[in-house]
């Protein structure tokens, strides 16, 4: 079941409409950086990874995607539509020039944000 506090938003591409993440963020969290912070889901590994270049443009720093807000029901019903990120995304996942530290780069299991019935769905895809 999803825990309360956390937001969940689907992102698609400005020019072509392509839902290209599913992402969740925690606005009440204690601390600041986890306040503003994007994770988006990595579906062949059922977790949700701190993503410094999506907060970026949550933030309005670089408006490459359109961040809807979308409810549970919503991310539980996408998710088994969201592709697998490029391999050079996930390398920049690793690599936090701008907005975060290696260490702020911290995981949310999906099964626990969006249930076990989605973690099984992904583990299907693996």
């Amino acid at each position: 079941m999803a825990n309360a506090g956390w937001e969940f938003w689907k992102l698609t591409r400005v020019d072509d409409d392509r839902v290209e993440w599913l992402a969740i963020t925690r606005p009440g969290a204690r601390a600041v950086i986890d306040q503003r912070k994007v994770w988006t889901l990595i579906p062949n590994r059922g977790v949700f990874i701190a993503n410094w270049f999506v907060t970026q443009d949550h933030h309005g720093d670089a408006n490459v995607w359109v961040h809807e807000n979308i409810d549970v029901e919503e991310a539980r019903t996408i998710v088994v539509d969201i592709e697998e990120p490029a391999a050079s995304d996930v390398a920049r996942l690793t690599h936090p020039e701008a907005e975060l530290t290696l260490e702020q780069i911290d995981r949310h299991p999906a099964e626990k944000l969006l249930g076990k019935r989605v973690a099984a769905a992904l583990d299907s895809r693996r």
